[in-house]
């Protein structure tokens, strides 16, 4: 399949080019849950909300109580600030990627004068918030593949709160969005 190059979308209109059975694709209770959860907030406040609240309504028609905050130590203090905000109303638990204090030299990990001799540690990350019972978590920043493993291990659901980009402030999508960056992506000379 190659969606991105239709130019119709049929399927945005109840057309589907490929047949697909929805009931069958959500007979999963949890997981018809949460696609009607997603759904009731983006009817309700479909453009109205930045990602931050959104996800906070998203947690409230969940009916959670306890959020997890994976994030990243170089995002400490927007973490802070978000978890200022929902403490508010949830209970929280936090965990930054260095947690354990792994060397990365301990696992054969790469290091540079750049990055230092500390691993991330993503699954860490999971099992404690997965110990501490939470029952929603939100990502802050992970690095490109840490994500990975920390979605994979993360027994909760999780959401993407900020998307590192170390380069573009955190907003990936300007790479694609901006003429210049975009002719450049992919290319040998476009990395330092």
């Amino acid at each position: 399949m190659r969606c991105d190059r239709c130019t119709d979308h049929p399927c945005s209109t109840g057309n589907p080019c490929v047949p697909s059975d929805p009931e069958k694709a959500y007979l999963d209770r949890e997981e018809r849950r949460i696609l009607q959860a997603a759904g009731e907030v983006e009817s309700r406040f479909y453009g109205d909300l930045c990602r931050f609240d959104e996800i906070v309504e998203f947690a409230r028609v969940l009916g959670v109580h306890h959020l997890g905050i994976a994030f990243c130590v170089g995002l400490a203090q927007e973490a802070a600030w978000a978890a200022e905000i929902l403490e508010k109303e949830f209970r929280l638990t936090t965990v930054c990627c260095k947690t354990g204090g792994l060397l990365k030299e301990d696992l054969e990990v790469p290091s540079s004068q750049k990055v230092g001799a500390v691993s991330c540690n993503p699954v860490e990350q999971a099992r404690i918030l997965e110990e501490a019972g939470t029952e929603l978590n939100l990502m802050m920043g992970l690095c490109v593949g840490h994500d990975a493993l920390f979605l994979r291990h993360s027994k909760a659901w999780t959401v993407p709160l900020v998307v590192k980009d170390r380069r573009l402030g955190h907003n990936p999508v300007a790479a694609l969005t901006c003429p210049y960056i975009r002719r450049k992506l992919g290319r040998e000379e476009s990395r330092p």
